[in-house]
């Protein structure tokens, strides 16, 4: 045998070999992939755990693998763990920068979070890197509402819904017709939030904010539909029952308001605003007693809240103890020295009292604080007279 016999079976031999690792990686990474693609079904079979179980596989034999770390991220986010999506949306956009929909994974983990600033910036480089599909705008409008700024979050949530978010239109509408009640433009608000509900009509955050623009309009009837279909999807909801007593109470249908506040207490024992509330429709109902009691532990639950002060003074009023609803409602001012209808209260009881110039002196502070028009008339009306 030659040297160069040899020579060439070595050769051959490291070809198979070359050849035998080829084959076993491109095993491997078939394999890999296989897996990937389980988890998708499963993912999209809502089993998230599996998913992310076989994410976790087709990582594990091919650590580069940057679709199944952002797959196996949004699959933690169906889970509610956000922060290990973000840890898997940034080591795949660390695998691959410009891959526009980590970004974006990304920056609806941090909304979940409470992170707008760099939801923001994520969102930003999403759409820099060529994604521009509703649900960019959606998350982007959703971080600037967190954030309080609603002119820049309506500018994204038009975007979102011009643009079609697929299965979150609803979502889209219902988030702007938030933001238009925090902008207090009810009629917008409501035309919204009807559209949400008319596309998905099992959201309950929908029909809760519509039942509150239509009761910041005084439509208490369709306030009250919508409070109680909020509360058929989420019973356990204490905020719900309140606003809905709140629109039972104007309506004067106090055994109902009653119930709704009593339900709220029941969830929420240390609610002082509910306190305030039941109060009141004890007061209209002649029950004294209870009333001062809600008063008192609304007042104990919220030393410093002005409110509960005010309320605890139009008890005492309506018991003929004048002296302690000055003091009462004295207190509310020093809390909160811009309190248009302590002034107001304090003002008409000084008159019913013969203090006029206490009176007017009350009753004018009402004209200069008070963004009431119809507080202000009754004042300006009343000092005409005096």
């Amino acid at each position: 045998m030659t040297q160069r016999y040899f020579s060439n079976l070595i050769s051959f031999i490291f070809l198979i070999m070359i050849l035998v690792q080829s084959y076993i990686s491109m095993a491997i990474v078939q394999e890999a992939e296989d897996y990937y693609h389980v988890g998708l079904i499963y993912y999209y079979r809502g089993d998230y755990d599996l998913a992310i179980e076989a994410f976790t596989k087709a990582i594990q034999l091919k650590p580069d693998y940057w679709e199944a770390y952002y797959g196996r991220g949004v699959a933690y986010i169906s889970k509610g763990k956000f922060q290990e999506a973000i840890n898997d949306f940034s080591k795949s956009i660390q695998l691959n920068p410009h891959s526009p929909k980590a970004y974006a994974g990304r920056g609806f983990a941090y909304i979940h979070l409470g992170k707008p600033d760099d939801a923001i910036s994520d969102f930003n480089q999403a759409i820099k890197l060529g994604m521009n599909d509703g649900r960019v705008y959606l998350g982007r409008g959703i971080a600037y509402t967190l954030k309080k700024e609603y002119q820049k979050a309506i500018t994204d949530l038009n975007e979102a819904i011009k643009r079609d978010p697929g299965p979150y239109i609803a979502d889209a509408y219902n988030i702007r017709g938030t933001v238009y009640f925090i902008l207090k433009d009810f009629d917008k608000a409501i035309d919204d939030l009807t559209k949400a509900i008319k596309i998905d009509p099992n959201i309950p955050s929908a029909y809760h904010n519509l039942g509150k623009a239509y009761l910041e309009k005084k439509q208490y009837k369709q306030a009250i539909a919508n409070f109680t279909k909020a509360i058929q999807l989420k019973p356990n909801d204490y905020k719900i029952y309140y606003d809905r007593g709140i629109a039972y109470l104007n309506i004067s249908d106090y055994d109902k308001a009653l119930d709704d506040f009593n339900q709220v207490i029941k969830f929420k024992p240390d609610d002082a605003d509910t306190y305030i509330a039941r109060s009141r429709v004890y007061l209209e109902k002649n029950d004294f007693e209870r009333a001062l009691a809600d008063a008192n532990k609304a007042i104990e639950l919220a030393p410093n809240e002005s409110s509960s002060y005010l309320n605890r003074g139009v008890i005492y009023e309506k018991k003929g103890n004048y002296k302690q609803a000055i003091f009462d409602y004295t207190k509310a001012i020093e809390l909160k020295s811009d309190f248009d209808m302590a002034y107001f209260n304090r003002g008409m009881l000084y008159l019913k009292l013969g203090e006029k110039e206490k009176a007017k002196s009350d009753l004018k502070k009402v004209l200069e604080v008070s963004k009431d028009p119809d507080l202000k008339a009754s004042a300006e009306e009343i000092l005409r007279k005096l």
